[in-house]
């Protein structure tokens, strides 16, 4: 009976004495390999594979579903014990056998018509896909002319299509294709990019939800990419409301006048009743704040930033919001109702945690 908390004690001190777990192997999660899965099958599901090449299908399915619940087990294990290799091994199982329906039921596929038909389902769910997921981003001019030019091509081909000018159509659908390919790749490595800041986002999010319930006090925070404002009270979630944020909201905060709203630990340092703002009722926050101080600084020395360059302040939560798009200049807006709620419940002092997002994205479109 007293063997094991002498080995409790002795993996805390080398645990202590290393300072980290770097010096041992943590499993990453299969992301990679089950997404590549789930987009296969899911083009093999639109295709009818599972009418075309049935078996293999089923088969693909259910090596997917055995890889998902494999991730969940390992998931539940301590952090160090985790393996997801029968995982991995069921997603690239069920990537190759879905491939291989795939390519059975084009070789079984002989109508022009029905290829194309099935051909035009696949690239609207590519491009529903591509809204659900990036809509919100900011678009320089030559990517949302893209944009829309494959969303023309694409009625063109259908239009083509349904009055049976079947190679009209094709060559419409190559032109979409390629078109909205190239922007899922630009807008996946730029989202990557983005959520490579989650673990700060994530510390700050628990520092703030961790002193909410302690001291027992409103603490908000806003979840930039969710386009959310989550109030918080005594550690727990009591409401939420919808938000709009500055027109180039992606990333940190930089400068005066980048239309950015600032990502970090902030505070209300006074409470705007209306009559005293333009935007109805707002509480000004303590942008910019020490950190954003350091990190401007920093900026400016590196040359990232002009040396005329100014920081900006005036970073708000306001209302007058509910226009459906971005278009503040780096604050947050509400509509005037949910204003009201969020202006009567918060304090002055009551803390607010800005983040991009406050779940990680292999939770966002994992499943």
């Amino acid at each position: 009976m007293k063997k094991r908390p002498t080995i409790i004690l002795t993996l805390c001190i080398v645990l202590l004495t290393f300072g980290t777990y770097s010096f041992l192997s943590v499993e990453e999660p299969p992301v990679s390999e089950t997404t590549k899965a789930r987009i296969i099958l899911s083009e093999a599901e639109q295709l009818k594979s599972n009418k075309y090449a049935s078996q293999l299908y089923q088969d693909a399915r259910m090596y997917y579903d055995s890889a998902m619940i494999e991730w969940d087990i390992e998931n539940n294990r301590f952090l160090l014990f985790r393996d997801y290799k029968k995982s991995i091994k069921n997603a690239e199982k069920a990537y190759e056998l879905a491939k291989e329906a795939i390519a059975i039921t084009n070789s079984k596929i002989s109508s022009a018509e029905e290829l194309i038909g099935i051909r035009i389902s696949l690239l609207e769910s590519k491009v529903k896909n591509f809204d659900t997921r990036y809509s919100n981003f900011p678009f320089n001019i030559k990517e949302r002319n893209e944009l829309i030019k494959s969303k023309l091509l694409l009625k063109e081909g259908i239009l083509a299509f349904k009055q049976a000018n079947y190679q009209s159509s094709k060559i419409q659908l190559d032109s979409v294709e390629l078109l909205i390919t190239r922007l899922h790749q630009i807008y996946k490595e730029r989202l990557e990019d983005y959520f490579s800041e989650f673990p700060q986002w994530q510390d700050w999010v628990d520092q703030s939800i961790s002193k909410s319930k302690k001291r027992k006090t409103y603490c908000i925070i806003v979840d930039k990419y969710a386009r959310e404002c989550i109030l918080y009270k005594n550690g727990y979630i009591i409401q939420k409301f919808e938000i709009e944020l500055g027109a180039n909201w992606i990333g940190d905060k930089n400068q005066q006048g980048d239309k950015s709203t600032p990502e970090g630990l902030y505070k209300i340092v006074r409470k705007k009743p209306n009559g005293e703002t333009k935007y109805y009722k707002a509480f000004l926050l303590n942008y910019p704040n020490d950190d954003d101080k350091k990190r401007f600084a920093l900026n400016k020395n590196s040359g990232f930033i002009k040396k005329d360059a100014k920081i900006g302040n005036l970073i708000e939560i306001h209302g007058n919001g509910g226009k459906g798009i971005d278009w503040t200049d780096g604050c947050m807006a509400l509509s005037d109702t949910d204003m009201d709620i969020l202006y009567d419940a918060c304090p002055k002092g009551t803390s607010v945690t800005i983040v991009g997002s406050v779940k990680p994205l292999n939770k966002l479109y994992l499943k």
